[in-house]
């Protein structure tokens, strides 16, 4: 997460990130599944600029690039960035011993105007919902200037989804486990370059998760992680998993052959990442990724992006 001043306002670049090992280990008392996966962050980022208003209140308007589908972005309450600004004006209301229901406009808050720019394809599996609450928390928490720590913005992230957590943090590769909300920074041995693609359509987290069917022995992450701490992409495939491939693939047929088509294009190491429905490929040079790229975009019908992530 990248954070400046632009004249009067605030802006936050907030990336992207892949699961390179997901696995379910079943589903908790509240509503949600216990996870062990490994998040790498890459370079992909959607913008969000806090600008001073004379209103009181916070706003959303997004701008959405072009070519990442027809899936809305919501800019009503439904919205994660909003549901951020509105636990963390909660939380100050109660600092200061007030009634934490309050309205944001008699929060006695300076007035803030969120234009979110959209670059991370939505229902993707790519956490940009996630990492824009997150980058919500800390620009809020910056731009009001209420000096939460970090350990009360974490407290806050674990309320609002399971990835939120990840994106404050913004290490380049983490183990998660709970909700994934614990987190483990672990080392990145080299800089990987990769593909990534989705199909026209996207895929409901939920939807995959109510598909998901409990295994005997669950996978375990560390030899993925082994394998990255040393650098060792010609062995990666062996231990890259995704608890959740095989319901999104009966959702979608679309997700089995694009990652048919990733491994064609010549990936080293092919992959669906979260709930889907973008697939990856690792590539073992850049002009490599771009080319398996060129080759995607030549079929048509998919958002193709080739970026980095590094140590």
């Amino acid at each position: 997460m990248r954070v400046r001043r632009q004249g009067a306002s605030l802006v936050v670049d907030t990336p992207a990130k892949l699961n390179l090992f997901l696995e379910v280990l079943g589903r908790r008392s509240d509503g949600y599944h216990s996870l062990e996966t490994v998040m790498v962050s890459v370079g992909l980022y959607d913008t969000l600029q806090f600008v001073p208003t004379a209103t009181p209140g916070v706003s959303l308007s997004v701008c959405t690039s072009r070519g990442l589908g027809d899936v809305p972005c919501p800019v009503d309450d439904s919205n994660l960035v909003l549901k951020a600004a509105r636990l963390l004006v909660e939380r100050h209301l109660q600092t200061l011993g007030r009634d934490p229901f309050d309205t944001l406009e008699n929060a006695g808050l300076p007035g803030v105007a969120i234009h979110l720019t959209k670059r991370i394809p939505l229902q993707a599996g790519m956490g940009g919902g996630s990492s824009d609450a997150a980058a919500a928390l800390v620009g809020l928490n910056r731009f009001w200037n209420l000096g939460f720590a970090s350990v009360d913005l974490h407290e806050l992230a674990s309320r609002l989804g399971s990835d939120v957590n990840v994106f404050l943090d913004s290490v380049p590769l983490a183990l998660c486990r709970g909700r994934g909300e614990q987190i483990e920074s672990r080392p990145l041995g080299r800089r990987y370059w990769v593909v990534v693609a989705q199909p026209p359509v996207g895929l409901s987290t939920a939807a995959v998760f109510r598909h998901w069917q409990p295994q005997a022995a669950p996978r375990c992450a560390t030899p993925v992680l082994q394998m990255l701490a040393q650098g060792r992409l010609p062995d990666l495939q062996s231990g890259v998993f995704n608890a959740l491939q095989q319901p999104a693939e009966l959702l979608s047929d679309e997700v089995s052959q694009l990652l048919g088509q990733l491994r064609d294009a010549g990936g080293v190491v092919s992959g669906m990442t979260g709930s889907g429905s973008a697939c990856y490929a690792i590539g073992q040079t850049y002009r490599a990724c771009q080319t398996m790229a060129a080759r995607l975009r030549a079929r048509g019908g998919y958002w193709v992006g080739v970026m980095r992530c590094s140590t």
